[in-house]
């Protein structure tokens, strides 16, 4: 006897390479008895999602390019600071890890970025330690924080450009580096802490019904297309830079290495309405619908090395500061522009 209405939910932890998969099905409607197995199901669209596309090297790279993003936004620099700093400006990072062949292939979310990238404003604060403290000891340390919460769309976000989907999120990036400048020498030694948080909202709807197989079924669909990333890391710092100034002009090369605790997770979904098994255009018939949700998590307990270069032009009291940071399979640059008083 075939069941004119059936509900089913399903609940699979699958293993990832070392991480797990959670996915939930919901099915509504009569075709769902015509669905033989939970398995073939969430094989169909658990295992191309999560193991072929978001792979913990995509996963590690998209948190990577977030915290060495945090990192650049701090503008410490190293040029000794006397009293008083301030810096506005926009870092934008970009890893070359890349997500695979994404998942529901013929719906709108085909389009999603496949790399890894952060990009955001920062407003940074130095202050020469000398003018809290007395001691010519504490004259030779810097400390400069940063922060900017930064809600942002498609639309003032330059490397997110994607068709037919919805795109939000949030970056409240803050962090602290303490610099210790030997006399002249030339040379800073830093040691930072900081906290990355970034939210990143899709969304999208399938403008025409896309083809599905179901235990070798061909069947129809069309829905909406749900994907949420977050990321929350703790890093600490340490840096070794030298600057070479000429009059107006500085270059300051480095080299670094950040530890990082945290995760980054993603979650997808579609909630969608499926065809009949015996025609692949018929919805009306017998209405159903199939709802899914997948979900993975990449825990960060490690670190990366890094080289910066930075260059600042003086001008007075105002300076206009560019820096390079690049590890591997990572890059960041920043650009701002500073103030001293």
């Amino acid at each position: 006897m075939r069941f004119l209405f059936s509900i089913f939910i399903l609940s699979l932890a699958i293993p990832l390479i070392g991480n797990r998969i959670e996915a939930q099905v919901l099915c509504l409607g009569g075709e769902c008895s015509n669905i033989p197995s939970e398995y073939q199901l969430l094989g169909n669209f658990a295992e191309p999602v999560f193991d072929k596309i978001y792979t913990n090297g995509f996963l590690r790279s998209m948190g990577d390019n977030a915290v060495l993003q945090n990192l650049n936004s701090n503008q410490s620099g190293g040029i000794k600071v006397q009293g008083y700093r301030m810096g506005l400006g926009y870092t934008i990072s970009q890893g070359q890890e890349k997500a695979r062949d994404f998942y529901y292939e013929n719906s709108e979310l085909r389009t999603l970025p496949k790399k890894g990238a952060a990009a955001s404003p920062s407003l940074s604060f130095t202050a020469n330690l000398g003018q809290w403290l007395d001691g010519a000891f504490a004259k030779q340390w810097n400390l400069t924080t940063h922060f900017f919460p930064y809600e942002f769309r498609e639309a003032n976000v330059p490397f997110v450009k994607i068709r037919n989907t919805d795109v939000r999120g949030r970056v409240f990036n803050y962090g602290a580096v303490f610099r210790y400048f030997p006399l002249d020498s030339g040379f800073s030694f830093g040691l930072g802490v900081f906290q990355t948080n970034q939210d990143l909202y899709l969304s999208s709807y399938d403008r025409r019904p896309t083809q599905i197989r179901i235990d070798g079924d061909k069947r129809r669909w069309i829905g909406q297309n749900d994907l949420f990333y977050e990321s929350r890391i703790v890093s600490g710092s340490l840096d070794l830079k030298y600057n070479y100034t000429i009059d107006f002009f500085s270059i300051i090369p480095g080299i670094g290495f950040v530890y990082n605790h945290g995760y980054t997770a993603i979650e997808a979904s579609r909630f969608a309405a499926i065809s009949t098994r015996a025609n692949p255009d018929d919805f009306g018939s017998v209405p159903s619908a199939i709802g899914i949700r997948l979900s993975t998590r990449h825990n960060h307990r490690s670190g990366f090395g890094y080289g910066s270069l930075g260059l600042q032009i003086g001008l007075g009291k105002y300076s206009l500061v560019t820096e390079l940071m690049a590890g591997k399979e990572i890059q960041s640059i920043n650009l701002s522009l500073q103030v001293q008083f």
